[in-house]
């Protein structure tokens, strides 16, 4: 059985608005993992952020040609930039927030800092 995350998505786009990047959102013991198909986007063309517990990914896919002379039958490939934010109700280990860019997929790697809430007390005898 998975075990739920407790995420808050931003809201949908509409035409007018930059695209969404779709992802997957994966937590394994005390680590986070968020997970795009980036096909043809460099890594200079994607910022990766994080404020408080509020993650975000901007991005622009350029378009690797020009188009040829004449009529356009079908233009199914998403090109320009998109944009996706997380907020992830986690306590963030920002300093160790980790993004890999392989083969087209990107992964982000985000550490939790666990606190523990019960522990035992040794008590010392003077």
């Amino acid at each position: 059985m998975s075990e739920e995350l407790n995420i808050t998505q931003s809201t949908e786009w509409t035409p007018d608005e930059v695209p969404q990047l779709t992802v997957d959102v994966y937590k394994q013991d005390d680590t986070i993992f968020v997970v795009s198909t980036v096909a043809g986007v460099n890594p200079q063309d994607l910022d990766i952020s994080v404020e408080n517990q509020t993650l975000s990914i901007k991005g622009m896919r350029r378009k690797p040609y020009d188009a040829p002379a004449g009529s356009v039958l079908l233009e199914e490939c998403f090109w320009g930039e998109f944009y996706r934010e997380l907020t992830i109700n986690e306590s963030l280990d920002v300093d160790n927030i980790k993004a890999n860019l392989k083969q087209g997929v990107l992964k982000i790697t985000i550490p939790i800092i666990v606190t523990k809430s019960q522990r035992k007390i040794e008590v010392s005898f003077e």
